[in-house]
């Protein structure tokens, strides 16, 4: 069972998750779309910022114990978010923001819906 402070985060991390699922919906599911538009990469880079800034607040040992979402790497891309903006390479953010971020939100949910 997990404790209230995690089962905030863990709420925080989906709600996030589903605003970068709306984003895609108000300016398109397409990769071609997102790299041309500055606009729909700054709505993207948000949520990614704070998915990644909650997933450093989780406790050691729960990430310890759910080896399956790689921690390491979704904090390492919001430090290059926030350090190294001119950096970043769209394909890879279009790849968090289509794929690894419904991955995270499904294991978000299966978790809270442990208790």
């Amino acid at each position: 069972m997990i404790d209230e402070r995690t089962r905030k985060i863990l709420l925080a991390i989906i709600k996030h998750c589903n605003i970068i699922e709306d984003t895609k919906k108000y300016f398109g599911n397409d990769y071609t779309i997102f790299k041309e538009n500055n606009i729909y990469q700054n709505a993207i880079l948000t949520p990614v910022t704070q998915i990644g800034e909650l997933v450093k607040r989780l406790s050691a040992e729960f990430k310890k114990n759910y080896t399956q979402i790689p921690w390491k790497n979704i904090a390492g891309m919001r430090d290059i978010v926030v350090h190294n903006y001119e950096t970043i390479d769209k394909l890879i953010l279009w790849n968090v923001a289509d794929k690894e971020t419904l991955k995270i939100k499904e294991f978000c949910k299966n978790i809270l819906n442990e208790r």
